[in-house]
């Protein structure tokens, strides 16, 4: 079998067509057949690298059998942001699975983002079991509410601001700059093609899926400045209204549009999408059993490349006076980007310096100062979600009882990091 990984030429719109064609039939979506919508979608992918895999002996050798979208984003860390990759569309077909496809394409933007300066690679994972083998881990995640608005009373009074209902478009002005102010741990950047779907300046929907088309809220403060936004829709079930994307600068502004979308006349449930581990607004209600948790999953994965930059980046909690503030860590990278020992060191304004001083030991094991990991481990304790004490608990991490505590407390963020932006 004759396999090549080429990567595609924005201008070759039969090629870029056909690739969209294979990256949605492998999430079970029918290939687009929209002239003016297939136009859209090439110009959503300026910016990204697009790969396809080729079997030059299939049936269709113009088509994919594997594919894999990323681009360069930020990510937001504990006191700052690091360069990243994101990666998306990551498909193979079943005709060729268990071939090594998936691995290769992995490999090849792994060692892309190390080449190109980018300290972690992110995706989202509809599977799993995947990710791991090369190094990924889970390390934020995201619930799913439901609101009875026949249970929903306040306490206290309602925000001195106002509420307005308009056109998703007409947020355009605004929208991106709000999402900037209120920007916290776990955020990556919204690109043009985000806020064009979003907003609905394109027929592709970025939300939705076949449901209500999208409506709008945007909260001015007493003094008539918007500090928040939401985007919602009527679900298929009559009187459900399903919550997309809610942005707020301001706690006062969170709660303005909760209040309004549990208030809606005639609804009989709100569900939010993708809300954050901690929802303070429950607190705010009468009867906090008017808010149901539903669901919760993962969101954002993350693989460390580069583990001097990012841990350089970030900001640790500062530590009390009688507590080390210098860690080693011995890192077990399968894949040889980003394994080694390093030396963690944190001042005490909570900024660090990571020194790579080379390879783990073979006698790494007997050493009591060092804490022992794999670069699934640091990835998923990056952001401050998953605590190392719970990750050494599950014997994930080993290292002294000292060692793993200090660890844990210098890792302790908050608030809990949330992807807000899903790729």
């Amino acid at each position: 079998m004759n396999l090549r990984t080429v990567e595609l030429d924005h201008t070759d719109h039969a090629a870029l067509d056909l690739w969209w064609g294979a990256a949605s039939r492998g999430f079970l979506s029918k290939p687009e057949t929209d002239v003016a919508v297939r136009a859209e979608r090439r110009q959503l992918l300026v910016g990204s690298s697009i790969l396809g895999v080729y079997d030059d002996t299939a049936a269709e050798p113009l088509v994919p059998v594997g594919t894999l979208g990323s681009f360069p984003t930020a990510l937001s860390i504990p006191g700052g942001s690091v360069r990243a990759l994101a990666i998306t569309e990551v498909t193979v077909s079943t005709s060729h699975e268990r071939r090594g496809i998936a691995r290769s394409l992995m490999e090849n933007r792994l060692h892309h983002a190390k080449a190109t300066g980018a300290a972690v690679v992110a995706l989202t994972a509809s599977e799993a079991t995947i990710y791991g083998r090369y190094g990924f881990a889970p390390a934020t995640w995201e619930f799913t509410h439901e609101v009875d608005p026949k249970r929903v009373a306040w306490r206290g009074a309602p925000p001195a601001g106002r509420v307005h209902t308009l056109d998703p478009r007409s947020l355009a002005t605004v929208a991106p700059g709000l999402f900037e102010r209120s920007r916290s741990t776990g955020d990556i950047d919204r690109g043009v093609a985000w806020w064009k779907q979003a907003l609905r300046e394109v027929t592709i929907r970025h939300f939705s899926h076949g449901e209500g088309d999208t409506l709008a809220l945007r909260y001015d403060d007493a003094d008539g400045e918007p500090q928040g936004y939401a985007l919602y829709r009527v679900g298929e079930e009559w009187g459900t209204i399903v919550v997309d994307d809610l942005v707020a600068t301001t706690p006062e502004a969170r709660y303005a549009l909760w209040r309004h979308l549990t208030g809606i006349s005639l609804t009989t449930k709100v569900t939010f999408h993708q809300a954050p581990t901690v929802e303070a607004i429950q607190w705010r209600l009468v009867d906090r059993r008017a808010v149901k948790t539903t669901a919760r999953a993962d969101a954002l994965w993350l693989r460390i490349v580069d583990v001097p930059t990012v841990l350089g980046a970030r900001r640790f909690t500062i530590p009390a006076a009688s507590e080390r503030r210098e860690h080693l860590l011995d890192v077990e990278d399968a894949l040889g980007l980003a394994g080694g020992r390093f030396a963690l060191r944190i001042d005490e304004h909570g900024a660090a310096v990571a020194e790579r001083l080379g390879d783990v030991p073979e006698s790494a094991d007997d050493d009591d100062d060092a804490v022992r990991l794999t670069i699934n481990e640091l990835s998923a304790v990056l952001l401050g979600g998953p605590r190392v004490s719970a990750l050494a608990e599950a014997g994930l991490i080993t290292g002294s009882s000292e060692a793993v505590r200090a660890l844990d407390l210098a890792f302790a963020s908050e608030p809990a990091p949330f992807l807000r932006t899903h790729f």
